[in-house]
């Protein structure tokens, strides 16, 4: 995901005082070097007087800038900050320093105040110096520009709601007003069509591909080579109606009809959801089970948070306060992804097929354990219609034996370990949640403030 990112250097509009605080401000302008290297912004230089914030708002507006960063090295006329802020609609960052001398705290808390008048969202940082701060500015860029791509995609919804899950229901004008995201609804069996009008080389290559990538491929109950068969078609078909109708990310309800009258869809799980399969390298597109929309959304925001790595979509089986340790689980796949390692890169050589132990039209899961790593879960949930997000952040376990035979042995799952306890169970409000590898919390609050939803977090 490219990132572009403005910055306006504002000053104070008297010129007298202004030449004799230069070697301040040329301290601070060295000071912030580091944004510079990480994200090549479109910088101005100093900005002192109407005309000068005019130019440089058209250029960044020209440039496409999805946040702007006001950087006040010293005090700065307040009004300047407010044309910023009307003259472009990308979320605005105030980013000053600790240094008295400077009086930058005073024109932060001018500019501030006068946005907050005009009715302008703004983060606000008094820092640019400690690894904390700067792990909070690079959050907010890498959050605006995580929402500028999400406004005007659309989740392709193939069925409706799944097993009665209420939840996974979401309101399309109030996506539009918080996301600006479009949901558009497709049948099901479009799916099962354009997976039926398959030629068999396409299919054969990729189940061929499957075959010699995974752990193992065993038969069984329910699962048979015909079964086999229309899951790769599903994922092909699925993959190509995506295209087709221009979804940027997807959502499939399966259960019951597909997984009745057809077959489990967790192949399309597993590979859409990954960054690679026969062809080669790959984009990942999200895919949702049981057409969860708040749960394609949530891990739509944090593919797009992480840079666009793997997404997961799991339900929280059981806790044990004991260990303080999660078990979550998926109905039959998860990104292989989740289970690389150094012997395994791509995690597919840990997974294997397996009978699933549900759905009469028969398929397989791909139970495994997710590798050591440190991941971040989140989940959008609505209380009486308003959203808030969940975060909660924690460390993968490696665990076999009875915590695996615990929650349904065929099902992929992550054993997390975080400070989440009963606490969270009382409040949180899915059976679903998401998980993306790495700390993206500092990510996911900030994507939080730029469309002003509350969050909760465990860390």
């Amino acid at each position: 995901m490219d990132i572009k990112l403005a910055v306006a250097n504002l000053a104070d509009s008297r010129a007298d005082f202004l030449e004799k605080r230069l070697p301040l401000i040329e301290e601070e302008l060295q000071e912030i070097d580091w944004l510079r290297q990480e994200f090549q912004p479109l910088e101005s230089g100093l900005l002192n007087t109407t005309a000068q914030v005019t130019e440089f708002a058209a250029r960044a507006a020209q440039f496409g800038a999805p946040a702007i960063i006001v950087h006040l090295p010293i005090w700065a006329d307040p009004i300047f900050t407010v044309k910023l802020g009307n003259y472009l609609s990308a979320p605005v960052l105030l980013l000053g320093n600790s240094r008295p001398e400077t009086s930058s705290i005073v024109g932060l808390l001018g500019a501030g105040g006068a946005l907050d008048q005009v009715g302008r969202n703004h983060l606000r940082m008094f820092d640019h110096g400690s690894p904390e701060s700067r792990k909070t500015i690079r959050a907010f860029v890498r959050a605006s520009a995580a929402l500028s791509h999400l406004r005007g995609q659309t989740l392709g919804l193939f069925g409706g709601r799944s097993l009665g899950i209420f939840t996974a229901v979401a309101d399309p004008a109030q996506w539009q007003r918080l996301f600006g995201v479009d949901i558009e609804y497709v049948d099901q069996m479009e799916i099962v069509q354009a997976a039926e009008a398959l030629s068999a080389e396409p299919v054969s290559t990729q189940r061929s591909w499957l075959e010699t990538h995974l752990a193992g491929v065993q038969y069984g109950e329910g699962f048979t080579p015909l079964a086999f068969d229309r899951q790769v078609r599903s994922y092909l078909s699925t993959r190509m109606l995506a295209r087709k109708y221009g979804f940027d990310f997807v959502g499939v309800k399966c259960q019951p009809e597909l997984s009745d009258g057809y077959v489990t869809q967790c192949i399309a799980h597993l590979l859409m959801n990954g960054d690679m399969d026969a062809s080669g390298a790959k984009e990942i597109v999200i895919h949702a089970c049981e057409s969860d929309a708040d749960g394609a959304l949530t891990m739509q925001i944090l593919h797009l948070l992480s840079g666009g790595k793997p997404a997961a979509l799991l339900d929280i089986r059981w806790f044990d306060p004991e260990r303080g340790l999660w078990t979550l689980a998926n109905c039959g796949a998860i990104p292989a992804g989740f289970c690389a390692t150094a012997e395994s890169p791509d995690g597919l050589a840990r997974m294997r097929l397996e009978p699933h132990v549900f759905g009469k039209g028969g398929g397989g899961a791909l139970p495994a354990v997710t590798a050591p790593q440190q991941v971040t879960l989140a989940r959008l949930c609505r209380k009486r219609g308003e959203y808030w997000m969940a975060i909660v952040l924690g460390d993968t376990q490696a665990l076999n034996g009875p915590d695996i035979r615990r929650a349904t042995p065929a099902f992929p799952k992550a054993f997390v370990k975080s400070s989440a306890g009963l606490d969270f169970l009382t409040v949180f409000g899915s059976n679903h949640i998401h998980m993306v590898s790495g700390d993206y919390t500092e990510e996911v609050i900030a994507f939080c403030r730029l469309v002003g939803i509350p969050w909760q977090i465990w860390k």
